[in-house]
C-alpha cells in the first residue's frame, strides 16, 4: 500500500479502532519503508501488530522493530519449519534473541509472541517444537515441562511469550464445510488490502469479499453497506461463500454441524 493511501486510512480511523495490523498475507518486514508506516501510525495515535515469519528481522534495525507505536510483535517461529530456509535454526532463533534483548532494554511495554501454531491431531510438529523448547531453555535458563508445554502460552521472559494453537486452513470456496459457527468479521474486525479494497477480515487476502474501496468511499461508508454480511457472520450464517467454506470460524464456539 502506497504511503499517501495509508495516511488517508489512519487518519480515518484514528480514535476509532483499538488496533491495526499490518499484515494480510506476506510479511511486513519485506517493506523496507516500514519505519515511515510506523510513523504516520503513531502520529494518529494507533497502536500496531506486526506479524512476521522472522526471517527478515535482520532488514530493520532494531530501533525500527521496537518502534512505539508497536505493542505486539508476533513471530511465527512455526515458519521455520515451514519453509525452506539458508540459516540454521540456531542462527534464525539468535536474531530472535537479538531483538528480544534490544525490546527489554528499549520498549518494555512491547509484547513479543513467539508463536508455534502448528498442533495437530497427529502432533506432527511435536519434534520441531522440543527443539525450540531446548533453545529457549538454554538461553533464558527456564524449564519447559510438559504440562507447562500444553497451556496456550507460557512466559519466558519480561512481556515475551511462547503461544501455541492449531493449524489453520486458508478459506476455499471449493472445500466441502459446512457449520454454523459466528465469526468476528466485520464486527470486531475488517481489512485493507493494498490496493484499497476493503473485506471482511484477514483471511480474505484475495479479495473475494469485495465491500467497497477505500481509494473512492469513505471506510464507514463501506461498512454500513455490509451491515447484512456482518450480520450473519455474527449470528453464524455467513451469506458470503468464502465464509461459508472458512473453517477458523470453528475456534469462536457455538458450533452446530
Amino acid at each position: 500500500m502506497n504511503l499517501e493511501l495509508f495516511e488517508k486510512i489512519v487518519k480515518e480511523l484514528k480514535n476509532k479502532t483499538k488496533e491495526i495490523a499490518l499484515h494480510i498475507m506476506g510479511d511486513p518486514l519485506l517493506n523496507k519503508d516500514l519505519k515511515h508506516y510506523l510513523d504516520l501510525a503513531y502520529k494518529f495515535s494507533h497502536k500496531v501488530s506486526l506479524t512476521t515469519s522472522g526471517f527478515y528481522l535482520h532488514l530493520h534495525k532494531h530501533e525500527v522493530l521496537t518502534h512505539d507505536a508497536i505493542t505486539q510483535l508476533n513471530i511465527s517461529i512455526n515458519s521455520f519449519d515451514a519453509n525452506s530456509k539458508k540459516i540454521t535454526l540456531h542462527e534464525y532463533m539468535s536474531q530472535i534473541f537479538s531483538l528480544i534483548s534490544c525490546k527489554l532494554e528499549c520498549n518494555e511495554n512491547q509484547f513479543i509472541n513467539l508463536r508455534l501454531w502448528n498442533l495437530d491431531k497427529e502432533n506432527t510438529a511435536h519434534e520441531f517444537n522440543k527443539k525450540i523448547f531446548k533453545i529457549l531453555e538454554q538461553k533464558y535458563d527456564i524449564t519447559i515441562n510438559e504440562n507447562l508445554a500444553k497451556k496456550d502460552s507460557f512466559r519466558v521472559a519480561k512481556r515475551v511469550r511462547v503461544h501455541f494453537d492449531e493449524l489453520f486452513r486458508w478459506p476455499n470456496t471449493a472445500d466441502d464445510l459446512s457449520h454454523n459457527s459466528p465469526c468476528y468479521g466485520l464486527n470486531r474486525q475488517l481489512g485493507i488490502l493494498s490496493n484499497g479494497t476493503v473485506v471482511p477480515c484477514c483471511l480474505d487476502h484475495e479479495g473475494k469479499v469485495m465491500l467497497g474501496n477505500v481509494n473512492f468511499q469513505n471506510i464507514y461508508d463501506i461498512v454500513a453497506n455490509a451491515k447484512h454480511i456482518a450480520k450473519g457472520l455474527k449470528d453464524g450464517l455467513p451469506t458470503e461463500e468464502l465464509c461459508k467454506k472458512c473453517s477458523y470460524r470453528l475456534r469462536f464456539g457455538n458450533t452446530n454441524q
